[in-house]
């Protein structure tokens, strides 16, 4: 029952959320360009966050800015923990053990996964990133696209709260 696994709201999940969603935004500035590029990914998402710096951060990974400009790591962090706590309730009266749960959890949630939901929805074109080097681009860019797909659920919990990132993780990636 998906009630009783709400009901027990394991602490120090609950805990790392709570932590998560209270970090600052600090605002920065994009170009005009970018900007409506990142707004019609986010339109394409049926998502619509109440601050536009939110959505550049949740596309910025740690290689782009170097320390200059906020990444998405925070987000990335909390949008992980939110999909594999709604994975966890979703599959939890469905397998037997333990070792079946957490195994459901990280095929639901891995890279490859991940990554092909959001070059389905074009997040690949405007996502900031530097690549390491050419001979592991592809490695790296879907890496790179996972981890910005987590935090444009992070955000989107950040912003609209539990019950919209539940609509939008049902909405786009439990549908592959």
């Amino acid at each position: 029952m998906l009630q009783r696994v709400s009901a027990i709201k394991p602490i120090r999940l609950a805990n790392t959320i709570s932590r998560c969603a209270t970090y600052e935004v600090r605002a920065y500035s994009t170009s005009g360009d970018d900007s409506a590029k990142v707004s019609a990914v986010y339109k394409r998402l049926g998502v619509d966050l109440s601050d536009a710096s939110l959505m550049t951060q949740s596309i910025t990974h740690k290689s782009f800015s170097h320390g200059s400009l906020p990444t998405n790591e925070k987000l990335g962090y909390l949008g992980r923990t939110f999909l594999q706590m709604q994975v966890t309730e979703q599959k939890w009266d469905k397998v037997k053990s333990n070792r079946t749960l957490r195994s459901s959890v990280a095929h639901a949630t891995a890279t490859d996964k991940l990554a092909k939901v959001a070059r389905s929805m074009g997040v690949d074109e405007v996502m900031r990133w530097k690549a390491a080097s050419s001979t592991d681009s592809k490695v790296g860019e879907d890496s790179v696209l996972a981890h910005t797909m987590e935090a444009i659920v992070g955000a989107v919990y950040h912003d609209k709260g539990s019950k919209a990132a539940r609509e939008f993780v049902a909405k786009h990636i439990y549908t592959y």
